[in-house]
């Protein structure tokens, strides 16, 4: 983890995210974090000492005790993300891991800091239990019962014409479900057109599943 001194993009995540309507009593002093790929941004034998709104890149949450029950996300898929909401309401709450799996940067501050500030903040309580609610639903989607297809293909919807997919091995973990079942699923998708395999572990999105037909 890096604090990166780079006022003007500090800002322009922060304008970029609306941040600043996230406060009305508290005013903290907000700064800029950069994470590599394989960095905990948190972790239950080292909790975060920051309360940080995700700007960019991609995250992995898992529990270490049952890795297998991985449950990944990216901001891409979410208005705004943020991490120590339950940190910030109970201090003693052992937080999740949490790994970069890209290059990520967020808007930070200082927890102890501003606890109690942020926590007589009425807008601030708002926001956070909204996020709580997403992360709520996020897990309850991780763990339904629907078709592993079904829960591709769902992906697949958002993802557009000639990006590429990668990290099988990450996506069948974050779906508690094998590294083959996983490829036996894409290279149906392979067959009827949506997805192109370019190389091992790669995959091409070649159209949205349904499109023409």
């Amino acid at each position: 983890m890096e604090t990166v001194n780079n006022r003007k993009l500090r800002d322009a995540y922060i304008e970029k995210l609306g941040i600043n309507e996230y406060f009305s009593s508290c005013q903290p002093v907000l700064f800029l974090l950069h994470y590599s790929p394989g960095e905990l941004l948190t972790s239950s034998f080292s909790p975060s000492r920051y309360f940080q709104f995700v700007a960019e890149g991609e995250l992995l949450l898992y529990d270490m005790p049952d890795e297998s029950s991985t449950i990944s996300f990216d901001t891409n898929h979410y208005e705004v993300q943020m991490l120590g909401e339950m940190e910030l309401i109970n201090a003693d709450f052992m937080p999740f891991f949490v790994e970069a799996r890209t290059d990520v940067y967020t808007i930070a501050l200082h927890m102890e800091s501003y606890r109690q500030q942020l926590l007589r903040d009425p807008v601030f309580l708002h926001r956070i239990c909204l996020s709580l609610a997403n992360k709520l639903h996020g897990a309850a989607q991780g763990h339904d019962n629907i078709p592993l297809k079904s829960r591709v293909e769902r992906s697949l919807m958002r993802a557009e014409p000639g990006q590429s997919i990668t990290g099988i091995a990450h996506i069948a973990r974050s779906l508690n479900v094998s590294s083959r079942h996983m490829i036996r699923v894409f290279q149906d998708f392979c067959d009827r057109g949506v997805l192109a395999h370019e190389k091992k572990g790669v995959y091409r999105v070649l159209k949205k599943p349904g499109e023409f037909g």
